[in-house]
């Protein structure tokens, strides 16, 4: 009886072994195969087989939704992405090229290679690129070689989000960025750190009129105005403003020019502008 037990317990031992290394094995190839399939996906996905060309470049690519201005002259901005290379190259004027395709409410972007300039700009820099994009899509497809990557995307009046999908690549600098608003202007001044005043005087001079109210960017975004100055002695963190009437705003030229003219002293470290939504800017050490 005891040796009839014995025996019972080593085949079920046996048994239990057996299974063990069957599931084993079962987990090692799921993992297997599973990578495998992962790395199809990225190299072989059929849905874009027909964009797909042999030409790569060898580089890690940024990326960022931008509203630009196209000319110096007052304009709506244009939403453009603006794309940039990791790589940073002798000359900061190397240009990055791209196909561009619009499939249903998906842009893809194909990139085809690195253009070294005929004239160098010898300041170090990467290749950059921008290229429209549309407002009606809701994903974006990069192309490099055979290898994919995607996001999706949101674009509102307020504001443009990503969403990564998958990335080999590329990489979104701001998975939020604020748009412009329409009819808005940012007040930016920098002082040295004797006059800091200044920095509140005008914002008080700008703010006495009613037409002009001031807002903040709410929520998580990259601002689409300067945030502060750069290189002065003391920069202040910029103001913005909405206005109704664009009349009003001109008027800010010549005010700019009296206060200047009367509170601001050649090279005392004082920058004073105002940035609106369409382009238009006054500085106080220009003539408005």
């Amino acid at each position: 009886m005891v040796k009839i037990n014995i025996m019972v317990k080593t085949n079920i031992m046996k048994k239990i072994n057996v299974v063990k290394k069957i599931l084993i094995f079962t987990l090692i190839g799921i993992a297997f195969f599973g990578c495998n399939s992962n790395n199809d996906d990225v190299l072989n996905d059929s849905d874009y087989a027909e964009y797909m060309i042999e030409n790569s470049i060898d580089t890690e690519i940024n990326f960022m939704a931008e509203e630009i201005y196209t000319t110096n002259e007052t304009q709506e901005p244009a939403l453009k992405l603006k794309l940039i290379t990791s790589k940073i190259f002798p000359c900061i004027n190397y240009r990055l090229t791209t196909t561009e395709f619009i499939n249903g409410n998906e842009l893809i972007v194909r990139f085809e290679q690195i253009i070294e300039p005929i004239l160098c700009l010898t300041e170090l820099g990467p290749a950059t690129s921008y290229i429209e994009l549309p407002e009606n899509i809701n994903k974006i497809t990069f192309l490099n070689g055979r290898v994919i990557d995607k996001y999706f995307i949101e674009i509102n009046q307020q504001k443009i989000s990503l969403t990564l999908i998958e990335n080999n690549f590329t990489t979104s600098l701001y998975n939020k960025t604020f748009r412009i608003p329409e009819n808005s202007f940012a007040y930016v001044c920098g002082t040295n750190t004797n006059n800091t005043n200044i920095y509140t005087d005008f914002s008080e001079i700008i703010e006495q009129n009613p037409d002009f109210i001031e807002f903040d960017f709410d929520g998580e975004g990259r601002i689409p105005y300067p945030e502060t100055t750069n290189g002065n002695y003391a920069n202040h963190p910029s103001k913005y403003y909405k206005y109704t009437s664009s009349l009003e705003f001109n008027k800010l030229a010549n005010i700019m020019n009296e206060y200047s003219s009367e509170n601001i002293e050649e090279n005392s470290g004082v920058s004073i502008s105002t940035i609106s939504w369409n382009n238009l800017k006054f500085c106080s050490w220009l003539e408005n």
